[in-house]
C-alpha cells in the first residue's frame, strides 16, 4: 500500500510538472551569469494587467479571475488565449496597490490581440528589457519574496549594476503545484551601461 501511494504521488508530481512545462514562457537570452544571478535580455512582449489594491500575498488571487476570464474569451472577439508563464506582480505607483499581469502568447501583436471586455483589464506593449534574475523554489509568501529580493539587490550592488524600475515577482507554476516545487523569480530592470546610452 505504501509503495502504491508513493507511485501515485510521483505520478501526480510528474503530471503537475508536465502541465507547467507545456505552456509558453516569456522569451529571453542570458547575457551573463554571476553565481545564482542571471543578466537577461527579454524580448518585446504584450501584457494583460489588472491593478489591485490589497496585501502582497492576496493580490495575485484577486487579479486571477478577471485575467483568466479575459483569456477564456471575455473579450470583444470571444477568442480564447493560451495561458503562458510567468504571472508577474509588481508594485504600482500608489502604496498598497499592485499590477498583476499575464504575459500574452508571442503569436499576438498589439493589433491582433483581442480587446478586453472588462475595463479593469489593460493591455500594454513592453519593450526589450535587460533584467537581473534570481530564481528560487518554494512558497509564495512575502517573507520569502523579500528575502530573495534583498539577496538579488545585494548581488547587484557587488556587481556595480543599477536597478532602473521596480522589481517584478515572476511565478511560473499554477496554485496546485506543491509549494516546494514552485519556481519563482525576482526580476529587476537594469539601467543600460553608460557606454550604451
Amino acid at each position: 500500500m505504501k509503495q502504491f501511494l508513493m507511485s501515485l504521488s510521483c505520478s501526480a508530481l510528474l503530471a503537475c510538472s508536465g502541465i507547467a512545462q507545456a505552456i509558453e514562457s516569456l522569451a529571453f537570452e542570458v547575457l551573463e551569469t554571476h553565481d545564482d544571478i542571471e543578466i537577461r535580455q527579454y524580448a518585446p512582449h504584450l501584457l494583460a494587467t489588472v491593478r489591485i489594491e490589497g496585501k502582497f500575498d492576496e493580490a495575485g488571487s484577486q487579479a486571477f479571475r478577471p485575467l483568466f476570464n479575459y483569456i477564456s474569451g471575455d473579450n470583444r472577439s470571444d477568442e480564447k488565449i493560451a495561458m503562458t508563464a510567468p504571472v508577474l506582480q509588481q508594485p504600482d505607483e500608489d502604496q498598497g496597490t499592485w499590477l498583476i499581469s499575464f504575459v500574452m502568447p508571442s503569436s499576438f501583436d498589439k493589433d491582433s490581440l483581442p480587446v478586453p471586455s472588462s475595463e479593469i483589464v489593460r493591455v500594454s506593449e513592453q519593450p526589450t528589457l535587460r533584467m537581473a534574475a534570481l530564481e528560487y523554489r518554494g512558497g509564495w509568501s512575502q517573507s520569502r519574496y523579500s528575502e530573495h529580493e534583498l539577496e538579488l539587490r545585494s548581488a547587484l550592488n557587488a556587481m556595480s549594476l543599477t536597478a532602473c524600475g521596480d522589481p517584478r515577482w515572476a511565478r511560473h507554476d499554477p496554485p496546485f503545484m506543491p509549494w516546494f516545487m514552485r519556481k519563482n523569480e525576482i526580476l529587476v530592470p537594469l539601467c543600460e551601461p553608460a557606454a550604451a546610452r
